[in-house]
C-alpha cells in the first residue's frame, strides 16, 4: 500500500546562534569580516558597563572579542 501524504522531515540545526540579544558579540576573530566587533553602539554599551563598575576593562575586552559572556 502505497502512502502519498507528505510528513515534514526535522533537520535539526548544527551551527550554533552567533548573535543574540544577551550575546550580541560572536566568538570568531574579531580580525574576520564580522563587523560586530566594531559595532559603535554595541561597544558603547559595554563601555558604559565599564564605567558602571559592573566589568573591568579587560572583562569588557573579552566580551568586545567574544572570549566572555556578559
Amino acid at each position: 500500500m502505497c502512502n502519498n501524504t507528505q510528513h515534514p522531515i526535522a533537520i535539526p540545526m548544527e551551527d550554533p546562534i552567533i548573535h543574540t540579544d544577551q550575546h550580541p558579540f560572536c566568538a570568531f576573530d574579531p580580525f574576520d569580516d564580522c563587523p560586530c566587533h566594531e559595532d559603535p553602539i554595541l561597544i558603547d554599551e559595554v563601555a558604559d558597563q565599564v564605567t558602571g563598575g559592573l566589568l573591568t576593562p579587560d572583562e569588557a575586552t573579552r566580551v568586545v572579542t567574544g572570549r566572555q559572556c556578559r
